[in-house]
């Protein structure tokens, strides 16, 4: 698949000519992992489903498991992820902000590996 590069903000990237750029790929596979993990369950309005339950990250007893599993549950909907392999995450509290790292395997038999993706918890 190809799909267009997203910046970090989750802007649209253009190339010094002022074209859209576009990836395949690992690359654009790891980052429809990272807009899954990055939308909120419910907030898109074509497909309400898809995302992460951003509710269960708030809150000073949130747990790590639920946490966990709910980042597990998110990447798997990536249809091209056979499985998650390994999903670690920071909690900075007073930032509000998830950092979370994972590692998956796609279907293809590619690892997927992603460092540091923030989610805004507040």
């Amino acid at each position: 698949m190809q799909s267009f590069r997203l910046t970090t903000d989750g802007d649209l990237e253009f190339d010094s000519s002022g074209n859209l750029v576009m990836i395949e790929g690992d690359e654009e596979l790891a980052q429809c992992c990272r807009v899954a993990i990055g939308t909120n369950a419910g907030e898109w309005f074509l497909n309400p489903d898809i995302g992460l339950a951003f509710r269960l990250f708030l809150g000073k007893l949130a747990s790590e498991e639920e946490m966990r599993n709910e980042l597990t549950r998110a990447l798997l909907q990536e249809e091209r992820i056979e499985s998650v392999d390994d999903v670690t995450f920071i909690v900075d509290r007073a930032a509000r902000l998830l950092t979370v790292t994972f590692k998956a395997t796609g279907t293809n038999g590619e690892i997927i590996q992603q460092e540091g993706v923030s989610i805004n918890a507040g």
